[in-house]
């Protein structure tokens, strides 16, 4: 009887572990950085850093559970840190449950929105806590309601919640976009396609005075050539590194940021081709400088080439040549910065 309880009991275990919908995925990289920085004395430094990112999805139904982590370094001592000085670390970068309630969409956790969400390229969206969105389609729309609170570094505590309302749907092959918070700002996008060119335009009309930015990308294929322009444009430039109309400092399509202090825009043009299997990339254009409190800033240039190419090995190596134009004040000197990358990546 013991025996038959057992094989019971084993088999009961094995069954919900075949019925179990779980998936790991995952990339990881190696990047080493020789950079010179201009200045009155030049100088120049190598840096280097690993970084691993794992997702795990849990699935049953209409419901996943997603955890997404970030590991850095092999080493908590100073020595081993890496370029941007993070110690090894995992981090929890987003931990969210998505799953139907009816006609309704929900997804409930901490999470962060990437670039390419509505107005991605102007803000440097903050990971969410405590964030629940509920969305569902209304005819050709969607619409949803998203709140989250955000944690204070100095407590547990949450902040005031920040709602917002948002809402897309398809006119004559054009995606139109928005999303509002009552309290701070409006954004409106529109994304599509027409007689070949390819189109992303943002404009984000903040309360605040002279704080509005408009985002937009043109690009067309020319025989075997990607050519794109990216623009950013501010009312006002940026009061300081972290502050300021336009916030995005990971940009997926420029070459550089434009968050640093006394910036107000970006416009950079884009050609990208393959050669022989090799992806290569050229992008080049300018930072342009507004005015803080007295103070003019320079437009700063910039232009950076990459190459990149998937490995036998399963691996992608990408190599990269950067000269940028520091960010300097109207009378001041201006130095250039030169960077070259190499990154080993791979993705499972």
């Amino acid at each position: 009887m013991k025996k038959q309880l057992i094989a019971a009991a084993v088999a009961a275990s094995m069954s919900a572990v075949a019925m179990a919908d779980i998936s790991i995925t995952g990339n990881a990289n190696y990047e080493y950085f020789a950079k010179t920085v201009g200045g009155a004395t030049e100088s120049t430094t190598n840096d280097a850093d690993m970084e691993v990112n794992l997702s795990v999805v849990g699935k049953t139904g209409d419901t996943s559970v997603v955890a997404n982590f970030e590991i850095t370094g092999a080493s908590a001592s100073t020595a081993n840190r890496d370029s941007d000085g993070e110690a090894s670390a995992i981090d929890v970068e987003d931990l969210y449950i998505t799953t139907k309630l009816g006609d309704l969409n929900i997804k409930a956790g901490d999470y962060a929105s990437g670039t390419t969400a509505l107005g991605g390229e102007i803000d440097n969206g903050p990971r969410a806590i405590n964030k629940v969105d509920i969305s569902t389609n209304v005819g050709p729309a969607k619409v949803g309601y998203a709140v989250s609170a955000v944690s204070t570094a100095a407590s547990d505590d949450y902040e005031s919640s920040k709602a917002v309302v948002y809402g897309s749907m398809d006119v004559a092959g054009t995606k139109v976009s928005f999303k509002d918070n009552s309290d701070s700002y409006t954004i409106v996008g529109l994304t599509g396609s027409a007689g070949g060119i390819n189109y992303r335009i943002e404009n984000k009309d903040n309360d605040a005075a002279n704080s509005d930015v408009l985002f937009y990308e043109l690009g067309t294929k020319v025989g075997d050539l990607s050519v794109s322009y990216a623009a950013l444009d501010a009312d006002a430039a940026n009061s300081s590194d972290t502050a300021g109309p336009i916030t995005e400092n990971d940009s997926t399509i420029f070459a550089q940021d434009a968050h640093d202090i006394g910036l107000d825009g970006m416009h950079q043009v884009t050609i990208a081709t393959s050669i022989d299997g090799t992806a290569v990339k050229l992008r080049a254009g300018t930072r342009t400088g507004g005015k803080v409190s007295s103070d003019t800033y320079q437009d700063a240039d910039f232009m950076e080439i990459a190459a990149s190419r998937a490995l036998a090995s399963g691996a992608t190596l990408t190599v990269s040549y950067a000269d940028a134009d520091q960010v300097t004040k109207v009378g001041s000197t201006m130095y250039d910065d030169q960077t070259l990358e190499i990154d080993l990546s791979v993705k499972f």
